[in-house]
């Protein structure tokens, strides 16, 4: 099989394993209702920023040493679970904090690291990444110039996505707003978060 075939190939199987429902497209989601579009670009730049470091080192090779050491893998996992967890709850309890509140409260800092411990703490995203990549590395090809490639399609197609998410969260959440029931948006993203987080602490 020809390398432009397996780059082919790769575009569209992360693409549709992206845009599926997870953690990071959730976030986006709820960002974009409560905050809008423009203001969660920020929320977006870090979770890609996130996931294209996790992209990296799964192509360099350094996700190996999670996989070896099962320890570290397990305190990735309840790190990023009680993170989550504490989320969905704060995102609960200010699900009807108006819209000029949270942009109060949220300076564009705030809003990046929030994206990038989300998108950094999955260890999911570790294990996928590490899973998915290496196979569509070609050895005939310098290693560099690929590892370059495909981190720029994982941030590129990620970024795409996560806008997707934002921009229906906010479309979703003005319908809401004209029916009276701005906040169902966030409840139910929050309770989603709270349910990925108990059944990461569970599992």
């Amino acid at each position: 099989m020809s390398e432009w075939m397996l780059l082919l190939m790769f575009i569209p199987t992360f693409f549709v394993i992206s845009v599926s429902p997870g953690l990071c497209m959730m976030l986006a989601l709820s960002f974009g209702a409560s905050l809008g579009v423009r203001r969660s670009l920020w929320v977006i730049a870090g979770e890609v920023v996130g996931v294209s470091l996790i992209a990296l080192t799964a192509l360099l090779g350094y996700t190996q040493v999670l996989v070896e050491q099962p320890l570290l893998m397990q305190l990735f996992k309840y790190l990023g679970a009680l993170y989550l967890l504490w989320m969905g709850i704060d995102g609960w309890r200010n699900a009807s904090t108006s819209l000029a509140a949270v942009q109060a409260d949220s300076c564009s800092g705030e809003l990046m690291l929030r994206g990038f411990s989300v998108a950094i703490s999955n260890p999911k995203s570790w294990l996928f990444m590490m899973t998915l990549l290496p196979p569509f590395i070609s050895p005939s090809l310098p290693l560099g110039i690929q590892t370059l490639l495909f981190v720029s399609l994982v941030a590129l197609i990620e970024c795409l996505n996560l806008l997707i998410y934002a921009y229906g969260g906010h479309r979703v959440n003005q319908l809401l707003l004209a029916k009276g029931r701005g906040a169902w948006l966030g409840r139910v993203s929050s309770l989603m978060m709270v349910s990925i987080a108990l059944f990461w602490l569970l599992s």
